[in-house]
């Protein structure tokens, strides 16, 4: 069937048509807005949702009362490592706690002592370093800065967003994993007196310090930090690197074992031909067998 060139113009001509009258309707600045603002708001979700998880958390450990002090995101100096970013820190007689949040949703796989843990979303798996182990360094630097590297009352919480589900197989010792909903429960557990009032004093006085309300000098702060974390990312794989080059060379270097012949049950030796190094039978010219380089590395 053939369609006639003068329907096509009519077909396009009717579409250009309707394109004008949209663009100059008064619906055209509201549609052009609301895609505008949906990739805007895709494009910011994780911000948003960080935001308003943090604003979430705050808002719970003000319910902790005048016998707990909370410090909110605090940058520690790290020696020469440069600053470790802390979400929030509360101190008491009770006990001190270190607090990491994460603004997770779906299921969460971990292992206390392996070095990722794994998110899932509709059979999506996403890597996470584990979480356990950089609260364990925020808890490290705390205690260096304020100078009470013995102290045994400080307490380590990883806080996940409740729209996450929990599928660890193991319980944990080093940390409390929890969802935000329980994070007073957690902390109040701890009833007894373990730190003096002068000790949480002097604490409190360190903390005090690094606390900056500035916005520049908060936004610098965040900038240094973000260095620290691309240089410590940059040392892990040069030496990962490294390792790796190191392994392969004492592979090639490694002594091989000279097998028997599989046909005379002589001895295999390493020798030079024509094409390169290869094994041949020591009972060379009575039994011809020859092996390559590679394969008898293999089967050493």
């Amino acid at each position: 069937m053939k369609v006639d060139s003068s329907m096509m113009l009519g077909f396009y001509e009717g579409i250009w048509i309707g394109i004008k009258l949209f663009i100059t309707s008064n619906m055209f600045p509201f549609v052009v807005l609301f895609i505008v603002m949906s990739i805007i708001l895709k494009w910011k979700m994780p911000v948003i949702k960080g935001k308003y998880g943090e604003w979430i958390v705050k808002s719970k450990l003000r319910k902790l009362g005048e016998a707990y002090t909370v410090f909110h995101d605090v940058y520690i100096p790290n020696g020469e490592r440069g600053l470790t970013q802390v979400d929030h820190i509360v101190t008491s007689v009770h006990g001190v706690f270190v607090i990491e949040t994460k603004h997770y949703s779906g299921w969460i796989f971990g292992d206390e002592y392996k070095p990722y843990w794994t998110q899932v979303i509709y059979k999506k798996k996403t890597k996470m370093h584990n979480p356990i182990r950089q609260n364990y360094g925020h808890v490290q630097a705390l205690l260096t800065y304020i100078g009470h590297e013995e102290m045994q009352d400080v307490h380590s919480i990883i806080a996940f967003s409740p729209s996450s589900t929990f599928k660890f197989k193991k319980d944990f010792t080093s940390a409390h994993v929890i969802q935000f909903p329980d994070l007073l429960k957690t902390i109040r557990q701890y009833k007894e007196q373990r730190i003096s009032e002068a000790t949480v004093k002097g604490i409190n006085e360190k903390l005090t310090e690094l606390l900056v309300v500035d916005k520049n000098d908060r936004k610098r702060l965040k900038e240094e930090h973000m260095q620290t974390v691309r240089r410590a990312k940059d040392a892990k794989q040069s030496a990962r690197s490294r390792t790796k080059q190191a392994e392969n060379m004492s592979r090639q270097d490694a002594p091989v074992s000279q097998p028997a012949c599989p046909k005379c049950n002589g001895q295999l030796a390493l020798k030079t031909g024509r094409y390169g190094k290869f094994y041949g039978c020591s009972n060379y010219p009575g039994c011809r067998y020859t092996e390559s380089v590679e394969s008898v590395r293999r089967s050493g």
